[in-house]
């Protein structure tokens, strides 16, 4: 080691209470440390002793690959620092002590000095994350690892300072299940070493003996050291002391197995630099340190675990969205398609690829003023709305009003919560729909049956009672009429049941002779209820459907027509020809009729159950007499 210069005879005229070190300049980004005396009557004299270990440890701190200090205490000023740690304090290195004492008295700054304050350790680095604020800067995340150290008699803290700034805003930008990996890299667990090439001693720190899990020691014979190392990387060893022999390079990187107490191979980073030669240019002290990479590497494969993790959940997800049984969909803010999913296309009748880029009311053209206004409710407020019901046609089925229930929400950017887009959820019900209109309908009819049911056996008890001759003459009149009505009714409960297709096959005529049976007199078809046209089969799916409309016409005919009073007659009579089989219903002989002011359900009725049939229904009301006629397709009454 090179003599050490004095302190300049200035500092010994300097009256003070607590001694100081002097830093008199060193190599570039380095300041060189001289200790004054331990506390005591040496003050008084006139020059500051130096300490014979300052080049070392500037050495050491200038080959640190990270940001390293080192503190006086309890002030904890900077006695020494790096290039590194200048850099992170963004000032000169001259002028690391006030960035450092800058840095100290903020409000971060004063955790930092409370955690370093604490430092008690002396063989193992104390870690602990912590906030470096400084004038005019953003904080900094950082990672400190600091320890006591006694040099000639004073005690001062060592620390290193990782910035992990940017690697904690990365965690933070980590997706779904694992929003934060785990702390990648374990810090600059340094463990420092010097080689004496006259002696071939390594000189280690007890860190140095600690990463290899050794026992503590002060010196390691070089030789054994070799074969801490693996066999495939002593080429490099070779390599690198051949080029240190020719004065190539004074500075070493180099990476390295080296084999732990327990058998496993540490991965290290080795760092070092000649701090001296002799007189003819060749190494004669090399110092350095290790840093052991485990943790990195353990955490490299953490993350790629994590990556795998994430990547297999988001293609669960995908896989999910897919083959949702809900059609889903997300828009941009102009309100074009991003991404569907096939049951979403299957609704529209497009496929997936047909719907990106496009507006949603260029597929569906009926969603427009519906949708559009609450598109701009969701992107404009950020409002979530709901229970939309909608109704339309498709491609997949034109003609066909189709019903949906959908939900809009925005879609945001996770960190800033900007809203990009809408998304929504949509359901078909056309069929619960259809089936709700239907229960309403049969709700109705069954209302609108038991009404007419009221009417017609009040009809058959005042018609029997006129026409009978004796009480039992009228009871037995009665009971034959309201079991025809009964057989009746029969015929018609599966077509308001929805049974039609259960029904056996019949003919027209005994159709309608059962069901205007109730209606007619002692004999079950006089003279007043005539039925005229030919033999034509009826089909189970036919019959439900006249059925309804035949006995709805008999039962208006029976409270308000031609059946409602004496003399009254209803013709009923058909055709069949290439047009389809026309049906006409005629009353005659009834009371005066007029058209009604509005359409009530038997009207509906009747021009439904033709509808059902695929045919027409046309309505007359002359004076003389209610005229309905029902065109039915051949192929529909036989089936």
């Amino acid at each position: 080691m090179k003599p050490l210069v004095r302190c300049p005879a200035s500092c010994a005229c300097l009256p003070v209470a607590t001694p100081l070190p002097c830093v008199l300049p060193g190599p570039p980004g380095v300041a060189r440390l001289f200790f004054p005396s331990p506390p005591g009557p040496a003050l008084t004299q006139s020059f500051l002793r130096p300490s014979p270990s300052a080049a070392a440890v500037a050495g050491i701190l200038d080959i640190i690959p990270v940001a390293a200090v080192i503190l006086d205490r309890p002030a904890l000023g900077v006695l020494a620092g790096n290039a590194e740690a200048a850099g992170l304090l963004g000032c000169r290195p001259e002028r690391l002590p006030e960035a450092w004492g800058a840095a100290l008295d903020g409000r971060a700054g004063q955790e930092l000095r409370r955690r370093l304050a604490g430092v008690t350790s002396r063989d193992r680095p104390e870690v602990f994350d912590a906030r470096l604020q400084l004038p005019d800067r953003a904080p900094k995340a950082m990672l400190v690892r600091a320890r006591c150290v006694e040099l000639e008699g004073w005690q001062v803290v060592s620390a290193v300072l990782v910035d992990i700034t940017r690697r904690t805003r990365a965690e933070a930008r980590l997706a779904t299940a694992h929003r934060r990996l785990e702390v990648a890299l374990a810090g600059a667990e340094l463990g420092a070493w010097q080689r004496d090439l006259r002696t071939d001693l390594l000189e280690v720190t007890a860190r140095w003996c600690e990463m290899l899990g050794l026992p503590p020691m002060k010196t390691v014979p070089v030789t054994v050291w070799r074969t801490l190392v693996h066999p495939e990387d002593q080429e490099v060893l070779r390599n690198l002391a051949q080029a240190q022999d020719a004065g190539l390079d004074g500075r070493i990187e180099v990476l390295l197995r080296l084999r732990h107490a327990d058998g496993r191979w540490i991965p290290v980073l080795s760092r070092g630099e000649v701090i001296e030669r002799d007189a003819e240019g060749r190494a004669v002290v090399l110092s350095g340190t290790h840093y052991d990479l485990s943790a990195r590497h353990a955490a490299e494969a953490a993350r790629r675990q994590s990556e795998a993790e994430a990547r297999r959940r988001l293609a669960d997800l995908e896989t999910l969205y897919r083959s949702a049984p809900l059609g889903l969909a997300q828009f941009d803010r102009a309100m074009r398609f991003v991404r569907v999913n096939e049951a979403l296309a299957e609704i529209n009748g497009f496929p997936v690829e047909a719907h990106l880029g496009r507006l949603a009311w260029d597929l569906v053209p009926d969603l427009q003023a519906a949708a559009e206004p609450l598109f701009r409710r969701v992107l404009d407020q950020g409002e979530t709305i709901t229970g939309i019901e909608f109704t339309g046609q498709t491609a997949r089925a034109p003609g066909v009003q189709r019903d949906w229930v959908e939900q809009f929400y925005p879609v945001r950017d996770p960190e800033t919560q900007e809203i990009l887009g809408v998304g929504i959820v949509c359901e078909e019900v056309t069929e619960r729909k259809r089936a709700e209109r239907t229960r309403e309908l049969l709700l109705r009819e069954l209302d609108h049956r038991v009404k007419n049911l009221f009417a017609i056996v009040s009809g058959l008890v005042s018609y029997s009672a006129r026409g009978a001759a004796t009480p039992q003459a009228m009871r037995n009149a009665l009971l034959g009429r309201v079991g025809a009505l009964a057989r009746a009714h029969d015929l018609v409960r599966p077509a308001i049941a929805g049974l039609g297709a259960d029904l056996p096959g019949t003919t027209l005529e005994a159709l309608l002779r059962a069901l205007l049976e109730p209606f007619g007199g002692d004999d079950g078809m006089p003279e007043r209820l005539r039925l005229q046209g030919p033999t034509l089969p009826l089909g189970p799916t036919a019959a439900p459907a006249i059925a309804l409309a035949v006995h709805e016409m008999a039962t208006n005919a029976a409270k308000y027509g031609a059946l409602s009073r004496e003399g009254g007659t209803v013709t009923v009579d058909w055709t069949a020809d290439g047009a389809g089989l026309r049906l006409r219903w005629t009353e005659q002989g009834g009371p005066a009729v007029a058209t009604p002011a509005h359409r009530g359900f038997g009207h509906r009725l009747v021009n439904q159950s033709a509808a059902q049939l695929g045919g027409t229904a046309g309505f007359d009301w002359a004076t003389d007499g209610l005229a309905v006629e029902l065109l039915l397709p051949l192929g529909r009454v036989a089936g």
